[in-house]
Parts: structure tokens; C-alpha cells; sequence
């Protein structure tokens, strides 16, 4: 047995009663290995519309990047490669009942554990890396088509985009997800998409606008 093969069952078992708390350990369908696909979160009520709403003509999609700390999971059976695997533990990262103070901090933090044989996941034991970020994220705010009726928002993690929510409201209603912290303070906007029409109204180059469907769009004037 090699000093290798020592460290490598040496590392702590990985805590399952955390991580299912989270997601499913399941086989991934991007790689040959285990990761951990999260719980999806329930679906978003949609607000009440007021029953004397007024439609807007179009709608424009607002695009954000900020930063998130999400636990990313990945095991697979180390085989030769025991020898060169890294297994240092770095310190410990935050509590799932505190965001992180510094999310730089966690920057190329990594712990890893191994993972013992678990049914209808792997027949072996396995070696796992976690990584908390942090990641890069984005969210879109989506423009309501009715007056006074509150924005849908979407947020996805980009190297994870099964880490996901949809809502409605302001940006700071994002409900809760677990395991993970967004950096709220920090969302530059990067794009803005459209104008969309909204249902009722159709484009008009001519008029460079949306206009209701059953008005006729003008030829341009010649020149």
C-alpha cells in the first residue's frame, strides 16, 4: 500500500446528511463522475393582476452579473491518478446559517473527502473535491407587461446552471436556496435586451415601436 493510497483513506467521509440536505448524489450527465444535483425549488406564485391593469406595449429583459458561494460537488474513482491527487483540507467554510464575510477569501479553497460505496450511486469508494466559489452568476429581470404588476426575475449560476431561481418582485426578494449566497450589493447591469412587444401588439419598423395588432404599420416615407 502506498503513502498515496494511505492519504487517500485517511480524508474524512463525506458528511452525506449535509449535502442531501441540498441536493441528490446522482451520476452526472456532463462527465463520468458523481456531482450533486440540487433540490429544485418550488415553483414561483405569480402575482395577482389588478383587475383594472393596463397593458404596456413592450417589455425589455435587463441582464446582471454579481457573485455566488454554492458548494460544487464532484467524486469519481481516483484509480492511478491516487498518486498525484491533491488532499490537502483547507480551512473550514462558512456555516450554512452565515453568509461568508469575504467571498474572495474562499477563492481556490477546496476540501476533499472520501466518499464510500453508496447504492445506485457507485459501487466503489470514491474521491471527492468541494468547492464553494465563488461563482459567477447571473440574473435577468424581465419587464411586466401590465402596470403595477411586479417584474419576474431569474438568477442561475453559469458554471452551474442547475442552480437556479425564478420570482417575482425586486431583486432583494429572491427566496431562499440551500447552500447558497448571492452577493446582493453588487449587480452591474451588462446588457439590456429589446424592446419585446407585449401580447396585444406587434412591431413597426417604421415607427420604430410597438404597435397594437389590428393598427396597420405605415410604408416609410421615401426619401
Amino acid at each position: 500500500m502506498s503513502t498515496a493510497d494511505d492519504r487517500f483513506r485517511e480524508l474524512p467521509e463525506l458528511p452525506l446528511e449535509t449535502f442531501e440536505a441540498v441536493g441528490t448524489l446522482e451520476r452526472s450527465d456532463r462527465g463520468p463522475f458523481v456531482t450533486l444535483r440540487p433540490h429544485a425549488p418550488p415553483a414561483p406564485q405569480a402575482p395577482p393582476v389588478p383587475a383594472n391593469a393596463v397593458s404596456k406595449s413592450s417589455y425589455s429583459i435587463r441582464r446582471y452579473y454579481t457573485q455566488a458561494i454554492y458548494p460544487r460537488l464532484i467524486c469519481y474513482d481516483p484509480g492511478v491518478l491516487v498518486e498525484s491527487m491533491a488532499t490537502r483540507v483547507d480551512p473550514t467554510p462558512p456555516g450554512r446559517d452565515r453568509p461568508p464575510t469575504d467571498v474572495t477569501a474562499l477563492a481556490g479553497q477546496e476540501r476533499f473527502y472520501k466518499l464510500s460505496p453508496v447504492k445506485n450511486v457507485s459501487p466503489g469508494t470514491l474521491w471527492c473535491s468541494v468547492k464553494y466559489g465563488p461563482w459567477l452568476a447571473e440574473a435577468r429581470e424581465i419587464e411586466s407587461c401590465l402596470e403595477g404588476v411586479p417584474n419576474q426575475w431569474e438568477f442561475f449560476i453559469i458554471e452551474m446552471p442547475e442552480v437556479a431561481l425564478v420570482w417575482f418582485g425586486e431583486w432583494q426578494d429572491m427566496p431562499a436556496f440551500p447552500s447558497l449566497w448571492v452577493t446582493m450589493n453588487d449587480r452591474p447591469l451588462f446588457e439590456v435586451e429589446g424592446p419585446f412587444c407585449c401580447g396585444g401588439y406587434k412591431w413597426c419598423p417604421t415607427t420604430g415601436s410597438c404597435i397594437p395588432n389590428q393598427v396597420p404599420c405605415q410604408d416609410a416615407i421615401p426619401a
